[in-house]
């Protein structure tokens, strides 16, 4: 396996490592974070009583992983010259900021935090080095990539709002589960 070709499915492989940090801890720290949310902030009351739920957070991880994947798939048929995937690399690499910033702003620990500076951080540095040496043509965004992490985020939440309808009280859960009472 060639560099280019480690770097696009290292993305998937870098993603996965860090995401298992998110699926071990995220529903037991997003009890405790959201404690610290302001009383303003729209949140589900069930989310502010019990955080969310493990079925809830590997619902939204896998989300977010099909689109991880078909941007590490897309890098790989491509040999990394795909904006998506380079956009996608870049969404991961600046997601790292907002684990390290909320973890400085509760000044405790954040989920995904732990492998930000381990696995993210170094991945993405070197996958993008190995892009620019190897004469791919830069076709990254920093707009394109935060809207492309952001919108895998949102995504990966109705996906787990979806499939988890009958957990978690929000407009969109209660829309999802009467949906499927009724049978379409």
């Amino acid at each position: 396996m060639n560099r280019i070709q480690f770097a696009t499915t290292g993305l998937f492989a870098a993603w996965m490592a860090h995401d298992l940090e998110e699926l071990a801890t995220l529903s037991d720290n997003s009890r405790i974070l959201v404690t610290r949310l302001p009383d303003w902030l729209p949140v589900p009351d069930s989310v502010r009583d019990q955080g969310f739920t493990n079925r809830y957070v590997a619902s939204a991880i896998a989300g977010v992983g099909l689109v991880v994947a078909a941007a590490a798939v897309r890098g790989y048929r491509t040999q990394g010259r795909s904006a998506f995937y380079q956009n996608a690399l870049l969404g991961f690499g600046l997601h790292r900021l907002g684990h390290i910033g909320i973890s400085l702003l509760t000044r405790g620990y954040v989920s995904g935090a732990a492998t930000s500076p381990i696995i993210v951080i170094p991945f993405w540095l070197w996958a993008t080095r190995a892009l620019n040496q190897a004469g791919i043509p830069n076709r990254r965004s920093v707009p394109v990539a935060i809207a492309l992490a952001a919108g895998s985020i949102a995504g990966g939440h109705l996906v787990a709002s979806l499939l988890t309808a009958d957990e978690i009280s929000t407009p969109l859960a209660a829309y999802c589960q009467r949906i499927n009472d009724s049978g379409h």
